[in-house]
């Protein structure tokens, strides 16, 4: 379908452009319009600072968020032949597992840090004693509404069908709340498959979180990173496992980050903001919506559904949850090398992986927060 390929296209040209943007030290690796210019993105693209890094080793592992997983492995791929061609021999690996699966590794100390998609939840927090936490923000991105539907390349939906179609209200493809917005689509009569996490996930917390602000009086199901789904939907594990399913399924639709969405070359439907327009999902209107969120005092922060023109209102914050003590000096200096890695260097590789640069205010707020991890 000329959707699933315009959207694969879409990745290979966004990589290319991010590597000619770095390499030109532009902030800015695509053509769209912004609406926000650098204001919005993390500008910190220059070349890495590889002081101390021969004295780095050990290994770090974490895990967690499969939503940011597309990411961690570019930049933690990056970073440790970094830290190899500089002469040392430290060591990162990221293993998704989903978000609910990451705090508990990193509250049971089998992890060393843990990617989340939302914040830790007050029933969670006896896990960590009294150990205090700190959230590094790392990029966002869309949750994108991917389909495979047969013969229809483009699609327009509103927050209060999407959240019709997860509640197996409507349940075919020609259904006239659907056609309402789609004037010009021939929409069969398939009927439509759900598919959705079936393990704990940040991604079903943010996509549930969305249906609750933006449709209110029509989503049901409430919000957490599981639900009551209704039986007739298929669950997945993972936002792989989601978009695997699609593929294989005409008629089906789910709900995963864009980057999964685009290796399985499926198509993604414009989502209905608060301003009334579809927008799609992409790494320029998720960094509007990230630009227009709020950020607190330990750097969590809400994009979903922000009142902000051209804004993609399903985007995700997602993090890197740390200890602020390290029992160890050197895992405490591999730590700290990686994440200010991840949030300067690193950032510029965020498009081309379909993911929104950090914001320049909240990347700098995260770099300054690393004086606050410490040894005891």
């Amino acid at each position: 379908m000329k959707n699933r390929r315009g959207l694969a296209w879409l990745f290979a040209l966004l990589a290319v452009l991010s590597f000619v943007a770095s390499a030109c030290g532009s902030s800015d690796s695509d053509g769209a319009s912004t609406d926000g210019g650098s204001s919005s993105e993390s500008t910190t693209t220059a070349a890495p600072d590889t002081e101390g890094l021969a004295e780095l080793s050990g290994t770090l592992n974490g895990g967690g968020s499969s939503f940011q997983d597309t990411f961690q492995q570019g930049v933690t791929a990056d970073f440790g032949t970094l830290v190899s061609d500089a002469g040392g021999s430290g060591t990162i690996t990221y293993t998704k597992s989903g978000s609910s699966d990451g705090k508990k590794g990193l509250a049971d100390q089998t992890l060393d840090f843990a990617g989340t998609d939302s914040p830790i939840k007050d029933e969670e927090k006896p896990n960590f004693g009294d150990r205090e936490m700190l959230y590094f923000p790392l990029v966002g991105g869309p949750i994108a509404v991917a389909y495979n539907l047969e013969g229809v390349d483009s699609l327009n939906l509103t927050p209060d069908v999407v959240a019709k179609i997860f509640q197996v209200e409507i349940t075919s493809w020609d259904d006239p709340e659907i056609a309402a917005d789609n004037p010009d689509v021939e929409l069969p009569s398939t009927p439509i498959t759900v598919v959705h996490r079936s393990d704990g996930s940040g991604t079903t917390k943010n996509f549930t979180k969305y249906l609750t602000k933006a449709a209110p009086d029509t989503w049901k199901l409430d919000s957490g990173e599981e639900v009551e789904w209704d039986p007739k939907t298929q669950g997945a594990e993972k936002s792989t496992g989601v978009t695997s399913v699609v593929a294989s399924t005409d008629g089906a639709v789910g709900y995963a980050d864009l980057s999964d969405a685009a290796k399985e070359d499926l198509s993604v439907a414009a989502i209905g903001n608060s301003s009334g327009d579809f927008i799609a999902p992409s790494p320029d209107s998720a960094s509007i919506a990230l630009g227009a969120a709020e950020i607190a005092d330990d750097l969590t922060y809400d994009p979903l559904n922000v009142d902000a023109e051209g804004a993609y209102p399903i985007t995700s914050p997602t993090w890197v949850l740390v200890d602020a003590v390290q029992s160890d000096q050197g895992k405490a200096d591999l730590l700290k090398a990686y994440l200010n890695y991840a949030l300067t260097t690193g950032q510029a590789q965020a498009k081309s992986l379909l993911y929104a640069p950090l914001p320049t205010e909240l990347a700098e707020k995260a770099v300054a927060q690393l004086d606050q991890i410490t040894v005891g």
